[in-house]
């Protein structure tokens, strides 16, 4: 008969739990590199920022057709025209725009085994037993006979199944980039040279 804790000892567990920590690894790794070569991308991609639109609000004079005042005059109405002054644009990068790159971590990984033994037995017995008996008589004599006979059957029926199933999960989160490896960026107000700031961010 199949022992239940040889089938249950027979599971590499330890070598799930290897094969699932190696591909964490080297997914993370692949991960971080993919992260680092974007913080260069962003660091060298550059576009034309626009830093200000100015509005301008202006009148404008219009006639309404067919309408007059008590005055006997045409009817006019002061609208309003729109004008847009955009400002100078210059190159900026995008990670200066505030696009930071995203990092990832893996964390709660699961592994899963599930197994299913059955295992029956079935045994049956049968006995049966006859007896037959004979006899005849004469003016003189008189004979007889017994006679019997068994039937014995016996059988056994075995069965065993095993089957299982294994499933593996992780979590992969995003998580801020490393402050070693994001850049500073100074702002130097020069607008007015008597009052030059500086400030850091």
């Amino acid at each position: 008969m199949p022992n239940v804790g040889a089938e249950l000892a027979s599971v590499p567990f330890g070598k799930m739990i290897y094969d699932m920590a190696s591909a964490i690894a080297r997914s993370q790794i692949a991960l971080d590199k993919a992260s680092i070569q974007l913080v260069n991308v962003l660091a060298n991609t550059t576009f034309d920022y626009v830093p200000d639109v100015t509005e301008v609000l202006l009148p404008n004079v219009k006639n309404v057709p067919g309408v007059m005042d008590s005055q006997g005059n045409q009817l006019t109405i002061t609208g309003v025209k729109v004008e847009s002054v955009v400002g100078d644009s210059f190159p900026l990068t995008l990670l200066q725009a505030g696009v930071n790159p995203t990092f990832y971590a893996f964390t709660n990984s699961t592994i899963e085994v599930k197994m299913s033994i059955t295992s029956t037995q079935e045994s049956s017995n049968t006995l049966s037993v006859g007896v037959s008996v004979q006899a005849s008589a004469d003016f003189l004599f008189a004979s007889g006979s017994v006679s019997s006979h068994v039937n014995y059957t016996t059988s056994n029926k075995y069965s065993y199944s095993v089957t299982g199933s294994s499933s593996m999960s992780t979590t992969l989160a995003p998580v801020p980039p490393p402050k070693n490896m994001m850049p500073r960026f100074f702002l130097v107000n020069a607008i007015d040279p008597s009052k030059v700031s500086v400030s850091q961010s």
